[in-house]
């Protein structure tokens, strides 16, 4: 798991590889908030885009890897220190490119941002960059 995606607190809830639609859950940790106790934009943005980059990975069963395009967040009220929780569902598909939806809910169950991107497609393998010596 990238260290982005650990600091953020990602956690599997729920995952329809098939369907390409995927529930994931975050932490939306005091270190995130400003001094009102409200979750910074730009951390509920990388937890969307988090849970996009998912969706596409197990999708295409960790062959294609996404490289986000464009990402655009509708914010739709504060989210306040707590657990968030993101469902993320591919829209449609190309051959090198997919468009993605995703809907953010806070500690309450509230929709609290709704975002769609555009990502392309790269060819990955996983085994073998895991296998692959660190640059030096």
């Amino acid at each position: 798991m990238p260290a982005a995606s650990k600091t953020l607190g990602w956690r599997l809830i729920d995952l329809d590889k098939k369907a390409g639609s995927i529930k994931l859950g975050f932490e939306g940790k005091a270190e995130f908030a400003n001094p009102a106790g409200i979750i910074q934009g730009g951390m509920l943005a990388a937890m969307i885009d988090d849970a996009m980059a998912s969706c596409i990975i197990a999708h295409y069963d960790t062959r294609k890897m996404p490289s986000t395009i464009d990402l655009h967040v509708h914010y739709l009220r504060p989210v306040r220190i707590g657990p968030i929780t993101v469902e993320a569902r591919l829209s449609e598909k190309g051959r090198s490119v997919v468009f993605v939806e995703a809907d953010l809910f806070e500690s309450r169950g509230k929709r609290a941002a709704r975002a769609s991107a555009s990502c392309a497609l790269i060819d990955m393998d996983l085994g073998a960059a895991k296998a692959a010596p660190p640059n030096t």
